[in-house]
């Protein structure tokens, strides 16, 4: 019985052993210890909302884009710091600070040749405008290399690679504040404004018999999803480059929504703020800027309310591991 005892014994603590070897224990210095890392991030934003084309390459092959790309994009950076679970399984923890853009202005090209008043980009470029959003986001995510995770760790040749895929899901929480271009018509000189404060949609009027939407929060949260490429170049560096998603809980990332306010409903809410009533009608309205004296009728869609905002990075990432390797694990030495 006490054989018998013990043999059950020496079993678990071997399969405990073996455990630890490969969930625990840093004994595969030439795969990817577990631990911390610190990186910093820095690239390219997109927003995808109401404002500017439905098309995706309507906007990249538009001249009105293609002919200013300075003035069209917009840059996010941060910084992470990541900790390492097991080879090529990693959650992240980051900020980062950037700005997005976009404006019906990319329609352009389509709206010049549509055959109808009533076409998509015809109808978007005489909507006439446009957002730049400042965010703050903090993350988490969980960093997956499949070649590496699920490969042999100590022998096999897909771990060892210095070139490695990996995929990110997770989620943000975020603030963000949309401005929009105002033109002064005397000097003809632009300046950005805030939207939110101006209700461009009504938000917050208090009408009987209409129900306006609430005003919205300035804070969201998103699902994240994306992929990526690193390359390691030493024992505790990184180079990579990633394209991460995010599918925002917020329709108002460009401050476009539902639809567009009664007049003398906004000339009410604003009766004791006279400034700030004649910028909340240039701003909720710019038709008329392209043509003048003309109003887009209360009640007609200024945004489409059915789908909520999404914004994008693509970023070039330099990764620090704090616990360097004892040898890089693309070589054959064991």
């Amino acid at each position: 019985m006490a054989f018998g005892f013990n043999t059950v014994i020496s079993d678990k603590a071997q399969a405990q052993v073996i455990q630890d070897k490969y969930w625990g224990q840093w004994d595969i210095p030439y795969v990817e210890q577990r631990g911390w890392s610190l990186g910093w991030n820095i690239g390219l934003a997109d927003m995808w909302g109401d404002v500017g084309t439905y098309k995706l390459m309507d906007k990249y092959t538009s001249k009105k884009y293609t002919g200013d790309i300075l003035k069209n994009i917009r840059g996010m950076g941060g910084m992470y710091a990541k900790y390492t679970h097991i080879p090529g399984l990693g959650f992240r923890i980051g900020v980062n600070y950037g700005k997005v853009y976009a404006t019906d202005e990319w329609n352009y090209d389509k709206a010049i040749v549509a055959k109808s008043i009533t076409e998509d980009p015809y109808q978007r470029y005489i909507r006439n405008l446009d957002a730049n959003t400042t965010i703050w986001e903090g993350s988490f995510l969980i960093e997956l290399a499949p070649l590496r995770t699920f490969s042999n760790w100590e022998f096999g040749k897909m771990a060892k690679m210095r070139f490695q895929p990996y995929i990110l899901l997770g989620a943000t929480g975020f603030y963000f504040n949309p401005r929009g271009t105002f033109t002064d018509l005397v000097t003809n000189q632009e300046k950005w404004v805030d939207l939110r404060e101006l209700r461009t949609e009504g938000q917050g009027f208090v009408v009987e018999g209409k129900e306006y939407p609430k005003p919205y929060s300035v804070f969201s949260y998103a699902v994240a999803g994306g992929i990526g490429f690193k390359w390691d170049i030493g024992t505790g560096l990184s180079l990579g480059v990633e394209y991460l998603m995010r599918y925002t809980f917020t329709d108002y990332l460009d401050d476009a929504s539902g639809a567009y306010a009664d007049v003398n409903h906004r000339d009410i809410a604003f009766m004791d703020r006279l400034n700030k009533q004649y910028m909340s009608q240039r701003m909720s309205d710019k038709s008329r800027e392209l043509i003048p004296g003309y109003v887009n009728p209360a009640g007609k869609l200024r945004g489409n309310p059915d789908d909520n905002d999404m914004f994008s990075s693509i970023s070039l990432n330099l990764t620090w591991k704090v616990k360097w390797r004892e040898i890089g694990w693309w070589s054959n030495r064991r």
